[in-house]
């Protein structure tokens, strides 16, 4: 395609972001004589992969730049400008941008620090330019930022020293946006040294206009974009981010994330079990799931896992059925197994037709299975490796195949074999990878494999996890949920106890165990009889909220006097509580005991989440999380995450827990949840017994947090 094919294509992708990735002139204000300046940077890397339109350096202490005329202003230019790459110091840089909004600049790219990360002056500075941007058709990307590039183009404005390294050897489909300015040249540069190439790229800096889910939007559209690669460490846009990744799936463009600072050092003080488990990186990854938005665990693998599904995309996509694993050594084959059953990834057995032709391809010594390891065959018959997986890769149970190379591609024997497996590899009607046991990916035997597209995978570890990803690309997402109806009022007050909080739950429909509240000890007597025993007796004080960890609970109790006397116990122990009263229960039947909980996450709002409950769950942490309000299925994934959904189906022997009743009860507290989005802080109804099938649920114990107002 030619330049302005491409200039044209990229008007028709999109409508403001254009002249970012497409420009067809670029000024770079504050390029020196100094090459490693971001300007000079900009303008050397533009000028040395050749970007065919116009380049025009601006400082008036020079005439001309690297080969290039050098002009005094901005208003000197011989024509219009698309792009401004503005790198001076911060209060200089406001001056420039008034200059490119007087002179019709379509988009500017400001490079320099000083702004809110740098206190309160820099605060001020950044108010100064939102001033200047409001009512303005110019857009902005940054500042504190390394511009984009286009490798269709020979652009490139990134700066830092990897981009001195860069080339564009082949035209990528993946779209990278990235928070992190310093990864972004080693990210390019590594990919591109093992094939997996970009086609568009962009750092947001501090994203004071332009940010990333625009930058997602923007290439969502464009034709060129196959797969979104994100590296970020926060979400500014949380509802412009979910509908770009929903977007991003009705256009078949999966989206691939690392997100940094996963761990938190400090979390705010909580009052329930939810709060204290729902940090902001699990809600992520329950955002990430419910909007089919695939996360990598490690930075080297992002752009892999876009290029391995970029790569895939052309052939049959990745279906139900399982990986071929293709090797030359059974102790490959014996860790791939592993690797593969801890990834989820299933490695069927071979069918009957395909064990029919490898009868008549192998030596008799060697068994067909899958792995299939052919060993030592291959030294009498050097075109066993090409005609067994010929074979193999047309079996009707498999969705993928990967081969092993066992010898770096250095020597006749391993570069032969290499070869035959990417001939296989290109024919295949299903995707493929290789991923080399020695050698390295970047070194000139895999060379061929990077211009066939064939992904050069880094580990077995990680081949595993990111075919695992490939499949989990293709599968359906759940409905999200519905709002619900008669959804009772939030009582006043901060920490709601568990009496209010119990008397909401029945309102919502869900089973509570008989109750009474005695004002002293000596009152819980006549109240138990009433009930009917055995009994429990809690003790309600002031702001606390797990009695258990306090010694307030009694279980199990099977007369007046026992129940008078726990009471009266409590009260002894706990001196340096202010007690308000206690609460006599029924004793509820035996069940599985879950949790339930809210916590308000300040992105993405309420989260549900689920695990087996008592007094345990934080230290097993055995929990799933989703957003508010949940569908009936995106209820049932959040058991089938967790260890508790063998237990309510009926673990070594136990009745069959009442699930539905169960998904019904997720179901409504998430409504309720979403209802009063910005109020509710947190809530736990800890234990939430569920009884055998048809017989229900029953909510043991409950606390809600009510906050501040949040709009």
């Amino acid at each position: 395609m030619n330049k302005r094919a491409e200039f044209e294509a990229g008007d028709r992708a999109s409508t403001g972001l254009a002249p970012l990735f497409r420009p067809k002139s670029i000024a770079f204000v504050g390029a020196s004589e100094r090459p490693n300046t971001p300007a000079s940077r900009g303008l050397r890397n533009c000028l040395r992969l050749g970007f065919a339109g116009g380049l025009y350096p601006v400082n008036p202490k020079y005439e001309s730049l690297f080969g290039a005329r050098c002009y005094p202003s901005l208003e000197s230019l011989p024509e219009p400008i698309d792009l401004a790459m503005v790198a001076l110091g911060a209060d200089a840089t406001l001056d420039a941008i008034a200059a490119c909004q007087r002179l019709g600049v379509k988009v500017v790219v400001a490079c320099s620090a000083g702004w809110e990360e740098s206190g309160p002056e820099g605060h001020a500075r950044a108010d100064r330019l939102r001033r200047l941007l409001a009512g303005s058709p110019m857009r902005l990307l940054g500042p504190n930022c390394l511009g984009s590039g286009n490798p269709a183009l020979r652009m490139c404005l990134a700066y830092n020293s990897s981009f001195e390294s860069v080339s564009f050897p082949r035209q990528g489909r993946i779209g990278l946006v990235t928070q992190s300015g310093a990864m972004l040249g080693g990210i390019i540069l590594n990919s591109e040294d093992v094939g997996a190439d970009v086609g568009l790229f962009a750092h947001v800096g501090n994203a004071m206009d332009i940010g990333m889910e625009e930058i997602m939007e923007y290439m969502i559209d464009d034709a060129s974009i196959e797969v979104l690669a994100l590296m970020i460490e926060g979400v500014r846009q949380p509802a412009r981010f979910v509908a770009a990744a929903k977007k991003a799936r009705a256009a078949g463009k999966p989206v691939i994330v690392f997100k940094a600072g996963a761990s938190e050092l400090g979390r705010q003080a909580v009052m329930s079990h939810t709060g204290a488990l729902a940090g902001s990186d699990e809600v992520f990854s329950a955002v990430c799931r419910e909007n089919g938005i695939l996360r990598v665990e490690e930075s080297e693998d992002l752009m892999q896992a876009a290029s391995l599904l970029a790569t895939w995309n052309g052939k049959t996509r990745v279906r139900e059925g399982g990986l071929l694993v293709y090797t030359l050594s059974g102790g490959v084959a014996s860790i791939l197994a592993d690797e593969c059953n801890a990834a989820g990834v299933p490695l069927p057995a071979l069918s009957e037709t395909t064990l029919n032709r490898m009868s008549e391809i192998l030596p008799p010594y060697t068994k067909a299975s899958n792995p299939l390891d052919v060993g030592g065959g291959v030294f009498s018959n050097p075109e066993l490796p090409r005609t067994s997986m010929a074979a193999a890769v047309r079996d009707e149970n498999m969705g993928a195949v990967l081969w092993v190379g066992v010898g770096a591609p250095r020597d006749e024997r391993s570069r032969l074999m290499l070869d035959q497996a990417l001939d296989v590899l290109q024919e295949s009607p299903i995707p493929g990878a290789i991923v080399p046991v020695s050698g390295h990916r970047e070194e000139a035997g895999f060379a061929r494999a990077r211009e066939l597209g064939v992904p050069v995978l880094r580990s077995l570890r990680s081949a595993a996890k990111l075919i695992a990803q490939a499949r989990e690309a293709r599968r359906p997402l759940a409905p999200e949920g519905e709002a619900g109806r008669d959804i009772p009022a939030l009582p006043d007050g901060g920490l709601i106890d568990e009496v209010r909080s119990k008397r909401l739950l029945a309102q919502l429909g869900i089973p509570v165990p008989a109750s009474r509240v005695a004002a002293r000890p000596e009152d819980l007597a006549a109240l138990a009889r009433e009930i009917g025993f055995p009994v429990v007796v809690k003790g309600l004080a002031k702001g606390v909220a797990h009695k258990s960890e306090l010694g307030l609970v009694a279980l199990g109790l099977d007369s007046a006097e026992a129940a008078q006397r726990a009471a009266a116990d409590m009260v002894r122990r706990s001196k340096d509580l202010e007690f308000t009263g206690f609460l006599v229960e029924q004793m509820a039947p035996r069940g599985v005991e879950v949790v339930l909980g809210i916590k308000r996450d300040r992105e993405f709002g309420p989260v549900l989440m689920f695990g087996l409950g008592g007094v345990a769950v934080e230290l097993y942490r055995d929990v799933a999380f989703g957003t508010c309000p949940l569908s009936a299925q995106r209820a049932r994934e959040l058991i089938d995450l967790t260890r508790a959904a063998k237990l309510l189906r009926g673990f070594r022997g136990q009745p069959v827990a009442d699930e539905d009743a169960l998904i019904d009860t997720m179901v409504r507290i998430s409504q309720f949840a979403a209802y009063h989005a910005t109020n509710i802080e947190e809530m736990d109804i800890n234990p939430l017994v569920v009884l055998p099938t048809g017989r229900g649920v029953v909510a043991l114990d409950a606390v809600i947090v009510r906050g501040q107002r949040h709009e």
